[in-house]
């Protein structure tokens, strides 16, 4: 194996001992799980099947501040992951322990606090019995907020895998409560002869203030000539000035609710090709979309990472890696994470991964404009291996301060759902200047 340089990290901040039996803390699932504002940092991550903590870090002197929550919660299952979202005045909110489901939410009881918490409570009760994957989605105000400082939604799914619909709730912060913006406004639960799901990745906002939302379609062959047969295939895009009305690349005005017939294609995959469900994305200074993702090039072959993007003219997908270990969709103790993908300010994007051609360790592969020729320059981020862990970033500190941070944790995912207990791990934040 090639011998990777590494770049050094700014600073590495040390928060404790978290549950690693399985990915539940670093699994990209999380929307947000490590986010900025002002001179604060938040995250969080499990303890145990019975605590979990929302830290809060000082940017300026790295003071922590830590608030707990006990209960009974199931990290053994790597969806219930937990998701945070800050609002306009600053309160934050938390979303935790989804896989189908009833809504486990709360806020904070002070601006930017940590400590004191609401109780339990619904948002608008519609569509909230079965949820998975939520996800914060921070509007910013115009081009230059870099904060997200503008509306605060809730993205997420309704029922299940292969056959579920996306949610989209919106947070008035004047008089706290939530109304319904886009029920099942992605929908696959009755399509027939199968039914589907969309897979979004993280959704970003381009300079127009369009939020951009790509994903990948589930299909479950209950009736194939092979059985049971699961695929993702087909990358989806839309994008919307408001969450209400929803537009094609191509500024086609989309009806209500997408589904695989009237939604784009950006990327067309046949069956069977390993494709990654729940990945990335990011925007470049031109607003052309960039999508991280890994998936084979044909059923069989090994998956690489691939980088879906437009260059202004056409969709475009590179194989950006080259593997030769081959597995299956639905394989948990992959070789592979699922990337992230960051733009700088000179449109170098930046695919951050761990796997096995860096043994594990956390990764930077950066791609030049104009054409993102593959391979580009993969250096290290972190020198010490981290076995199933998954990129947590914040997209927050990047977007306004050029600072990589990582949530950092060495954790386990041999299984859908941990059957032993593995020790607990350190977790940290750790910063790079590009």
């Amino acid at each position: 194996m090639e011998k990777l340089d590494q770049l050094k990290p700014s600073s590495v901040v040390e928060l404790g001992d978290g549950y690693a039996s399985t990915a539940v803390n670093t699994t990209i699932y999380r929307h947000h799980g490590l986010v900025t504002r002002g001179h604060y940092q938040f995250t969080s991550f499990y303890l145990s099947e019975n605590e979990f903590v929302v830290l809060r870090r000082d940017l300026r002197n790295d003071g922590i501040e830590i608030g707990r929550h006990h209960g009974s919660f199931n990290p053994r299952d790597v969806h219930n992951s937990i998701s945070l979202g800050l609002d306009p005045e600053g309160f934050l909110h938390l979303s935790y322990n989804h896989h189908g489901n009833p809504l486990s939410y709360r806020r904070s009881v002070d601006p930017l606090g940590v400590k004191e918490w609401s109780d339990l409570m619904p948002m608008t009760g519609r569509w909230e019995d079965k949820v998975t994957y939520p996800c914060f989605v921070m509007w910013p105000r115009d081009a230059e907020d870099k904060e997200g400082l503008g509306r605060l939604l809730f993205l997420y799914r309704h029922w299940g895998s292969g056959q579920g619909d996306i949610c989209l709730k919106e947070y008035d912060h004047a008089d706290q409560s939530w109304r319904d913006v886009a029920e099942r406004f992605v929908k696959g639960m009755e399509q027939t002869p199968w039914t589907s799901n969309a897979y979004w990745n993280h959704p970003v906002f381009d300079s127009q203030g369009n939020l951009l939302l790509s994903w990948v379609w589930r299909v479950v062959q209950t009736a194939s000539a092979r059985g049971d047969f699961i695929f993702n295939h087909n990358h989806g895009f839309a994008k919307s000035p408001d969450g209400r009305r929803w537009y094609t690349s191509r500024d086609v005005e989309l009806s209500l609710p997408m589904t695989q017939v009237n939604s784009e294609i950006i990327w067309a995959t046949t069956p069977g090709n390993t494709i990654a469900n729940m990945a990335s994305s990011a925007v470049d200074s031109k607003d052309h979309l960039h999508v991280a993702i890994y998936g084979s090039e044909a059923p069989g072959e090994a998956p690489q990472y691939q980088h879906i993007w437009f260059d202004g003219k056409k969709w475009r997908c590179d194989a950006i890696s080259r593997r030769e270990t081959s597995f299956g969709l639905l394989t948990w103790d992959v070789p592979m994470s699922r990337p992230e993908i960051i733009i700088d300010a000179d449109d170098n994007v930046f695919f951050i991964y761990r796997c096995d051609l860096t043994e594990k360790r956390l990764a930077a592969q950066r791609l030049e404009p104009p054409d993102y020729a593959p391979p580009g320059e993969t250096f290290l981020l972190w020198d010490q291996e981290v076995k199933n862990a998954e990129p947590i970033i914040d997209r927050i500190r990047w977007a306004r301060d050029g600072v990589l941070s990582l949530l950092v944790q060495r954790n386990t995912q041999p299984d859908l759902l941990a059957e032993e207990d593995k020790p607990p791990e350190p977790v940290r934040i750790i910063d790079w200047q590009f």
